[in-house]
């Protein structure tokens, strides 16, 4: 499976192109690469999620990495002279390294009956995140836990959703995203992000250096087919 935007493009901070939107007519697209958090992982396993959705730590990749803080970043497209703003990716950095190949990120425990969920999650409410499994431990029973007329994990969705509006950019914020503390004794976080074009479903890939060594881990939320580098 290869992704269906041309990455390498998409992670140059400063790159432009041309784009035909189907609604808004030829478009200048420029990209900016934004820092957004540092991603704590406690157990280096990772899952991507839409987290307005109960996490599932089941489906985390296959591939996990050493414990530590990764610097995370998404790459914003802005729109002229739509005006739009989206985020085309978002990125996991492990290295510095240049990546010259990308590998589709297989998941845990996909469902059988749908091949395109081994590489994928599916978004309903046009967002995504990058967590460690073990904060998604921590999320998942509060959805359980009732406290007036929201259960805790709402509660937690609620305050997600007023930091991201807090980080936007484009036309009624639609690229944005948020970097949540959850476990204050080990500094875990989630970091969430708007999912390109909004709900769908999404592939992640792990980019490898010359000497076969991960230097990313990126989720290709499909906005521009083929992006010729520049």
């Amino acid at each position: 499976m290869k992704p269906f935007s041309n990455l390498d493009a998409l992670l140059q901070d400063g790159y432009s192109f041309r784009y035909n939107s189907p609604t808004e007519g030829a478009q200048e697209v420029k990209i900016s690469v934004d820092p957004v958090g540092k991603l704590v992982l406690t157990t280096g396993k990772v899952l991507a999620w839409d987290l307005l959705m109960v996490p599932d730590d089941r489906y985390s990749f296959k591939r996990t990495l050493k414990p530590g803080r990764y610097p995370v970043y998404v790459s914003v497209a802005e729109f002229h002279p739509g005006g739009e703003a989206r985020v085309a990716c978002a990125t996991l950095r492990i290295s510095d390294e240049p990546t010259v190949r990308w590998e589709a990120a297989a998941i845990n425990e996909p469902d059988p009956e749908q091949t395109e969920e081994r590489y994928s999650y599916g978004v309903d409410s046009g967002t995504g995140s990058f967590m460690d499994v073990e904060v998604a431990q921590v999320l998942a029973p509060l959805f359980w836990e009732d406290e007036g007329e929201k259960n805790k994990f709402e509660e937690f969705c609620d305050k997600v959703l007023a930091e991201m509006e807090l980080n936007s950019c484009g036309p009624y914020g639609s690229a944005s995203w948020a970097d949540v503390l959850v476990d204050e004794s080990t500094g875990a976080n989630v970091i969430t992000f708007s999912s390109g074009w909004g709900d769908g479903q999404y592939a992640s890939f792990w980019g490898y250096d010359a000497a076969g060594e991960l230097t990313s881990l990126v989720t290709d939320y499909a906005l521009f087919p083929e992006v010729e580098a520049a």
